[in-house]
């Protein structure tokens, strides 16, 4: 397997190594919805601004959360650190993540995020 490919970062909710999982995109509650028994403990969700609430459902589930908009003050901050479930906020993706893609978040340093994916590497 190859080095990973830097796509983006964020603000790191809390400090938490490197979490390595599954890319899955949630653009609105019917995506959770559809889920069906999926075993969620390897996703790592990724959401847009808005998206945030619709996810409380699965959120203890998930292996960490990546989120466009969001700031250690808001709602999913405050269910994520509940849940224990490593949280990017405020994440500006440069490069594309595509559901089923093996993504790396550096979650080390304690103001910024680095996410990756994992070259040639899917689910």
């Amino acid at each position: 397997m190859s080095d990973p490919t830097d796509v983006g970062s964020g603000v790191t909710l809390f400090t938490a190594g490197e979490v390595r999982g599954t890319a899955r995109w949630f653009n609105d509650t019917s995506d959770v919805l559809s889920i069906d028994d999926d075993d969620l403990e390897d996703t790592i969700a990724f959401v847009n601004k808005g998206g945030m609430t619709f996810l409380s459902p699965i959120l203890p589930d998930l292996r960490a959360i990546v989120c466009t908009a969001g700031s250690r003050e808001s709602h999913l901050a405050i269910l994520s650190r509940e849940s224990d479930v490593p949280c990017v906020l405020g994440a500006t993706l440069s490069g594309e993540v595509a559901d089923g893609d093996t993504v790396v978040l550096d979650m080390a340093d304690a103001e910024t995020t680095r996410i990756s994916v994992a070259a040639g590497v899917t689910a």
